[in-house]
């Protein structure tokens, strides 16, 4: 076996790790006393441990470690990987779907999300709806935004009808 083909996962120890805003707003980590610049954090767990298994890598995409939780951080540093997370997982939630349109192979949603009309395109739609789990729907709008239904069973008997032909 090539030994240079191993893969390996170091786990960070929070202990160690700091995270704070730098003056540019840009997330910087500090390990063991070392500054590790900027970094981003990827959830190895998107919709199910948004606080667990938490992957750092640095600016050119080099993973540095991975968090088992984010709660053993210092304060100042859960608050900023929070944060962080937040705007990186930007997922708003759809209470329901008022019509979906089709014009030219794109697909027109009118939705409700916080209580508000909320208009999206969404192009090759078999493959921009997905199932994130068993009951929980994600779209993608033509944009790159992605939106969750976290429990399909949940969303009103219409806006069932209007996603229906789309899941496959």
């Amino acid at each position: 076996m090539n030994k240079t083909n191993q893969l390996t996962i170091e786990f960070l120890n929070p202990a160690v790790c700091s995270f704070s805003y730098n003056k540019n707003n840009f997330l910087v980590m500090t390990l063991d006393g070392k500054d590790k610049g900027r970094v981003k954090l990827i959830r190895a767990y998107p919709f199910s441990l948004k606080e667990d298994y938490i992957c750092v890598h640095d600016i050119e995409d080099n993973e540095i470690g991975i968090l088992l939780t984010l709660t053993e951080l210092d304060e100042e540093s859960h608050k900023a990987c929070t944060k962080e997370l937040e705007t990186r997982y930007y997922c708003p939630t759809v209470e329901n779907v008022k019509s979906i349109k089709e014009r030219m192979g794109h697909f027109y949603f009118e939705t409700i999300i916080d209580g508000k009309v909320k208009k999206f395109t969404v192009r090759d739609i078999t493959s921009n709806i997905r199932y994130a789990s068993e009951n929980t729907l994600l779209i993608f709008d033509m944009d790159g935004n992605r939106y969750i239904i976290p429990d399909y069973n949940a969303i009103e008997e219409k806006s069932k009808r209007l996603l229906e032909p789309y899941l496959y």
